[in-house]
């Protein structure tokens, strides 16, 4: 994390500077908010997949991915530009920005109504005409959302904003829930997941302090977060792409069966990943913005510390579910997602090394160089793909799973390339890290059996 610093008034008086302080406190609201998020979620999903057969929650789990892409493609990099620019706290800046987005908002649920029937034609599931139409409309609403969540998030104050997003994710997932139980249907899943966005855009708006949006035009803004947001908005459908594009290639590979078992095993394994990834996103990415801002010299330090206590924390969670992940999949779960168990621990021995790049995003970011971080995702992608056709070809549904986890490792040269030229490459903490996976993967996968005899 950042470090606190004295700094002398004209008055000749001392204030300490608040960034460690807020760092932290933000921190710990944001661990708070997504271990409890994480917990609901796991526990829903572990009642959905009592109520729903493997088929059907791999076709909600093909719908949910339809309603993340939505999601990431409604934000065209208006929240990191309002916590990155100098202009962040500026009204007009602000009003404009939330103009696109609400724009955005309308055009993407268009093209969710455009792409239903393709859709259901390439996966043959007709109910895709039905429910991309009525899920696109969770853009909609979110392209309303109030631009309170972004300055909240740029100064730090999370309490607030953590208790809205749990708020809303309760009343979702009960509503889920509840639909699931009485109905047994994928439209339970749609319905809870409109009524958590409607409740958040509501609450963006009335609990949280700040500008209150209203439409407004200032062609300066809209250069600047145009400028900013261009490669934002290409670097997060590029993001979708690689972090769902498994999801939308696999039911044609595998089916939806094999889907919905994987799921629940990359769930679990990206639990700690997404807890860390947010407070990322939410503490580190602001307080790396204000240092490129006013003490740059300090940021190697900062993006060394915090990497370190990251993936000393991801490593614990790998390290338990390589060790006992099928015992928690038996436990978790009943015998029709079995194969979930070998699945999450090689998905695990993916992420002691995966973590490795991950813990560096928010630092290009912070720099204003959202260009490079799609660049990165480019590469990314081909690598991904090319792993899991590949391990399809020569080991069937258990080299899909590996050739998966395989990415971080065949990623790192080019992450290492990336961050050697801008000073920001930290061999003292990558290559140990690197070097202890490698000696364990080697050790689970060819001494330990991992990997069943088809």
């Amino acid at each position: 994390m950042t470090e606190s610093r004295i700094e002398e008034q004209s008055d000749g008086f001392e204030r300490p500077r608040s960034l460690k302080r807020r760092a932290l406190l933000g921190s710990a609201w944001t661990l708070s908010s997504h271990l409890a998020s994480q917990f609901l979620r796991l526990g829903s999903n572990l009642l959905l997949t009592r109520l729903l057969f493997p088929e059907a929650f791999g076709l909600m789990a093909l719908v949910q991915t339809f309603m993340i892409g939505l999601e990431m493609f409604s934000d065209v990099g208006i929240r990191p530009s309002i916590i990155q620019s100098k202009r962040g706290s500026d009204p007009a800046f602000l009003n404009t920005a939330w103009t696109i987005q609400a724009g955005r908002g309308c055009g993407l649920w268009l093209c969710a109504c455009l792409i239903a029937f393709p859709a259901a034609k390439f996966y043959s599931e007709p109910m895709l005409m039905q429910l991309l139409p009525v899920v696109g409309l969770t853009s909609l609403i979110s392209g309303l959302n109030s631009t309170k969540l972004a300055t909240s998030n740029r100064q730090l104050d999370m309490a607030r904003l953590t208790m809205l997003e749990l708020g809303s994710q309760i009343v979702s997932l009960i509503v889920m829930l509840v639909g699931a139980w009485m109905f047994r249907s994928v439209w339970a899943l749609v319905v809870g997941g409109l009524v958590g966005s409607f409740l958040s855009m509501v609450l963006s708006h009335t609990m949280l302090q700040g500008e209150n949006n209203r439409f407004h035009w200032d062609s300066d803004a809209f250069r600047e977060l145009h400028h900013f947001g261009r490669w934002i908005f290409l670097s997060t459908v590029l993001t979708f792409i690689a972090s769902q594009g498994a999801t939308l290639v696999m039911p044609q590979l595998m089916g939806l069966r094999f889907l919905g078992i994987f799921k629940n095993a990359q769930t679990l394994s990206q639990m700690s990943s997404e807890v860390l990834n947010s407070v990322g996103d939410r503490v580190l990415f602001p307080s790396y913005s204000e240092l490129v801002r006013e003490r740059p010299e300090r940021l190697y330090r900062a993006l060394r510390r915090s990497r370190i206590v990251m993936l000393a924390m991801s490593w614990c969670t790998s390290l338990f579910f390589i060790l006992f992940g099928k015992q928690l999949i038996d436990l978790l779960y009943d015998s029709r997602y079995t194969d979930a168990g070998w699945m999450l621990q090689i998905l695990a021995l993916g992420s002691l090394v995966g973590m490795v790049g991950h813990t560096y995003n928010n630092v290009l970011l912070a720099r204003g160089q959202s260009r490079t971080i799609s660049v990165l995702l480019v590469v990314e992608i081909g690598v991904r793909f090319t792993a899991m056709f590949l391990g399809n070809y020569f080991g069937g549904q258990q080299g899909v799973i590996i050739g998966l986890a395989s990415v971080g490792w065949l990623m790192y040269p080019a992450l290492a390339i990336c961050y050697i030229r801008i000073s920001m490459w930290q061999p003292e903490v990558d290559l140990p890290v690197i070097a202890a996976a490698t000696g364990i993967t080697t050790v689970v996968l060819f001494h330990q059996h991992l990997i069943p005899v088809p």
